[in-house]
């Protein structure tokens, strides 16, 4: 039975710890010690768990509940937490500290996690709990629509937002709500006018998924270019022989948009000595050059780039920005990657190019209809998807939790979460 708790807010911690791979086991004994420690000495730990990461060799986690900010303080002060600290000093670890406190009761309301993924991977939004605030899950497993939302949103004062659209109906609908926070870099689903008028905060989690993202870049751009879904198959169905296959290496590379992720995508790109050309009409020449990258205008780099990567959001005056006129620029040997959003590419024209040899392949992340529904793209040759999951790793998932949470908990005190991170900071009310 857990200890009663002391005067004050009970407080949960979550602790990561990073440190070279190699030093892993070591650094297990020491943490697993640790915990022994910490829960034999202190009735005022109310929970202190060590979580270790199987896809993260160089993470550890304490997962911990005090009963009290005195109780945490007195932790931090005792002499086997100073042990600890000294124990792992040796291994140039960094340690990262985030706290999670109740709301205030000014704020009273549940939280709607819309993200289907999270109901499965619930531990990732413990910090939302441990502060005092139900969280509800997505009961549908997909993307909820606008109605289905609206049914969701009674009594609901913020939101861990997906795909699902936030109109002005929506936020007519609920007024309760107080902060919709986004996990991701995206927002063209949320209506930011309408919930500016209305008083909601729109959050969002960037740099959290964008090595994620660029992971997935590259991984599309591998395994269309040397066919790697087409020597499985021929694999399995006991057949031999090369294809023929391209390369990545000495290539030359196309980024439109330069933002974090294209940022990620050109630094990768060099890896491969690539030729790295960006086209964005705001980045500046000096600092793509200083970069080591070239900035040229888009119908430049659609004609010399080997393989075009597309990582610009979605708006009015991207729509369609790869269209017919734009496929007709390109090599006949030159492959598309988007895993940006389905819009910015005219799917009919990228059927019709494919199908006329007039590009020799694409990688798709996102489409403009998702689930993507069966129809010519589906069927098209040299073409490899999968299911809008380029940020989605287990690491970057775990970071765009977290983010979510902390700044739900920062808005529902009248706090900004951090710099950048709101869109409409003007509509933070201080909590009294």
């Amino acid at each position: 039975m857990p200890p009663t708790r002391t005067n004050g807010e009970p407080l949960t911690v979550i602790a990561e710890l990073r440190f070279e791979p190699a030093h892993r086991e070591a650094l297990l004994e020491l943490a697993r010690q640790h915990v022994r420690n910490t829960l034999a000495a202190e009735p005022g730990c109310l929970r202190f768990e060590l979580v270790v990461p199987a896809e993260d060799p160089g993470s550890l986690l304490f997962c911990e509940m005090f009963a009290s900010e005195a109780a945490f303080a007195a932790h931090r002060a005792s002499p086997h937490a100073a042990w600890f600290r000294d124990a792992r000093a040796g291994y140039a670890i960094e340690a990262i500290v985030r706290e999670f406190r109740p709301v205030a009761p000014v704020w009273p309301g549940a939280v709607l996690c819309a993200p289907a993924i999270l109901a499965a991977n619930r531990e990732l939004l413990a910090g939302l709990g441990a502060a005092g605030v139900e969280v509800r899950w997505n009961d549908r497993g997909r993307v909820l629509t606008e109605d289905e939302l609206i049914e969701r949103l009674d009594g609901v004062v913020a939101t861990v937002a997906s795909l699902e659209p936030y109109t002005e109906r929506v936020f007519a609908a609920a007024p309760a709500l107080k902060v919709v926070a986004r996990m991701g870099v995206g927002h063209e689903n949320i209506d930011v006018a309408a919930a500016t008028r209305r008083g909601v905060a729109v959050a969002m989690a960037f740099g959290t998924n964008h090595d994620a993202v660029a992971d997935h870049t590259l991984a599309l751009m591998a395994a269309v270019a040397h066919r790697i879904t087409e020597y499985d198959r021929r694999v399995r169905a006991g057949t031999w022989g090369t294809l023929q296959h391209g390369r990545l290496h000495g290539t030359t590379v196309g980024v439109v948009g330069f933002g974090r992720i294209g940022r990620a995508v050109a630094k990768r790109c060099l890896g491969f000595n690539m030729e790295v050309l960006v086209a964005d009409p705001i980045a500046e020449a000096d600092t793509v050059a200083r970069l080591g990258y070239r900035l040229v205008e888009l119908d430049e780099l659609l004609g010399r780039a080997n393989f075009i990567t597309l990582h610009t959001p979605l708006l009015p005056e991207t729509r369609h920005l790869i269209d017919a006129r734009r496929l007709a620029l390109v090599k006949p040997a030159a492959v598309l990657i988007n895993t940006a959003r389905g819009g910015l590419v005219d799917e009919a024209a990228l059927v019709e190019a494919l199908a006329q040899d007039r590009l020799a392949g694409a990688g798709l992340d996102v489409f403009e209809s998702e689930p993507l529904p069966d129809g010519p793209l589906l069927r098209s040759e040299r073409t490899v998807f999968s299911p809008h999951v380029a940020g989605l790793s287990a690491l970057s998932l775990q970071a765009m939790a977290v983010r979510c949470s902390e700044s739900i908990l920062a808005v529902l005190r009248g706090r900004d979460p951090g710099p950048g991170l709101l869109l409409n900071p003007d509509v933070l009310v201080p909590a009294v």
